[in-house]
């Protein structure tokens, strides 16, 4: 019988790949990239951007805007990753006198800050550096496996703030951050194209259906509903199981994850 590996992240972390920024965004699933006027398929992002909307994760700003340079708030952060994983326990978010009950983002700031993943200064811009501290947190990484990961490639690694550097460490050494370059700009704000690149390095497919799997599958997958059966395959990267699983089953029968 094949070995069975699972990495198992039952998460409660902060949102979707779904970089909707405001209540009409939220509307607009099932899009493609040719609907965004300012999708540029010959850009560097494009196969992440793509991705993401092909996946039903990544929404515009309205039905013809999808903003790729446009700089991520924490609040979109937070309903991207809260999507992604589907998350759906909240915390009391009351103490938080910049979250309204009125904004768009105010269910996806209660998931973020149950998880621990969200600290307030919900409309402000967030660095890359905090971005990727909210995704490592997320997919809880062994901080000590990656402590001496080297960032000697990045000029500008002085940079990187003390609190940021496990989880800076983490990412690189994960590969799941590559950098503008020869830099990782850790200061700079994350732009939504850039969000969405990180969980295309992460992710390779999403399970988003209840049912059963037997094809090999390349790269690693997500699973975010339950009632999920894979059956007689291989994972040809890791196996993550997002909150959205956590009320049923998911069940291996015959699987081999290489990650």
């Amino acid at each position: 019988m094949k070995k069975k590996r699972i990495l198992a992240l039952f998460l409660a972390a902060v949102s979707c790949l779904s970089l909707a920024v405001s209540a009409s965004a939220a509307t607009t699933p099932n899009r493609k990239t040719t609907d965004f006027r300012d999708f540029d398929k010959s850009a560097w992002y494009a196969e992440a951007v793509s991705a993401a909307v092909d996946n039903g994760l990544l929404y515009g700003k309205s039905s013809t805007i999808i903003d790729p340079n446009g700089d991520m708030t924490r609040a979109e952060m937070a309903a991207i990753i809260n999507r992604s994983f589907g998350c759906y326990v909240k915390a009391d978010i009351s103490k938080y006198t910049d979250v309204a009950k009125s904004k768009w983002y105010y269910d996806d700031v209660a998931m973020a800050v149950q998880m621990g993943t969200y600290n307030g200064r919900s409309d402000a811009p967030i660095s890359r550096q905090e971005a990727m501290t909210v995704v490592a947190r997320a997919l809880e990484l062994d901080y000590d496996s990656y402590s001496k990961t080297d960032l000697s490639t990045f000029s500008d690694r002085s940079e990187i703030s003390n609190w940021a550097l496990p989880y800076v460490r983490a990412m690189v050494g994960a590969d799941y951050i590559h950098g503008r370059g020869k830099v990782l700009a850790p200061l700079d704000n994350i732009t939504r194209s850039e969000f969405a690149q990180i969980f295309y390095n992460i992710i390779g497919t999403y399970i988003v259906s209840k049912g059963t799997y037997d094809k090999d599958i390349k790269g690693s997958v997500l699973i975010r509903t339950d009632d999920v059966t894979l059956k007689d395959m291989t994972v040809d990267g890791d196996l993550i199981i997002g909150c959205g699983a956590a009320d049923g089953k998911i069940t291996l029968d015959n699987v081999t994850v290489k990650g």
